[in-house]
């Protein structure tokens, strides 16, 4: 997802619960300089950043999830005297091509979002991890429970109790506020894993 798209979701986020700059700064103990640049697309938010951000705002930081990532036909405008369109079926199914994305440069770290929704029990997302790239893990809002199965590459996955390093076809279950860190353990190949969460708070 576009850092400008980012920035624009956490403007229209900040002016819905009318909140200044100065408060978000505040409450994020982030510089109202810096948050200014991220709405604007002019700096990257780190996943430390954006999780302060969504804490603030009140929202998982996969609120921040591009909801239209593959680009369609161009829609056509109807006519005034043309009734309006109906509106989209809810369908259970995610295309591959359809997932929500979240990609943060600073992190190395990007999410597909695997559930149709953020409304459930549970969220289950898709993450990537370059080579040499990590991130320490930020205590969410609530307690929440993860399942992890790596698909591919190495992932290094710090908790309360110590590190591990799973392979591909390697899983993890943890409670949520036992994770410290998360980083790809492959030199050259980036770790590719599933992650479900409960309750839908990331």
């Amino acid at each position: 997802m576009p850092e400008d798209s980012i920035g624009l979701r956490i403007q229209e986020r900040r002016t819905a619960l009318d909140l200044s700059l100065r408060e978000l700064a505040r409450r994020t103990e982030l510089t109202a300089s810096f948050l200014s640049q991220v709405e604007r697309g002019q700096a990257n938010a780190s996943i430390d950043s954006l999780r302060r951000i969504a804490e603030a705002l009140e929202v998982p930081i996969l609120y921040f999830l591009a909801e239209h990532p593959t680009a369609g036909p161009t829609p056509v405008e109807p006519s005034p005297s043309s009734p309006p369109a109906p509106a989209p079926a809810y369908t259970p199914v995610v295309r591959v091509a359809e997932r929500p994305r979240l990609t943060l440069p600073v992190s190395g770290v990007a999410y597909e979002l695997l559930t149709p929704d953020l409304g459930r029990k549970m969220e289950a997302m898709c993450g990537r991890l370059a080579p040499g790239t990590g991130n320490v893990a930020r205590r969410l809002r609530i307690p929440t429970e993860e399942f992890i199965y790596v698909l591919s590459g190495a992932l290094l996955i710090g908790l309360d109790s110590g590190e591990y390093i799973l392979h591909a076809g390697d899983t993890i279950y943890f409670e949520g506020p036992t994770l410290r860190q998360l980083a790809c353990a492959s030199e050259t190949e980036e770790a590719v894993w599933i992650s479900i969460i409960t309750p839908p708070v990331f």
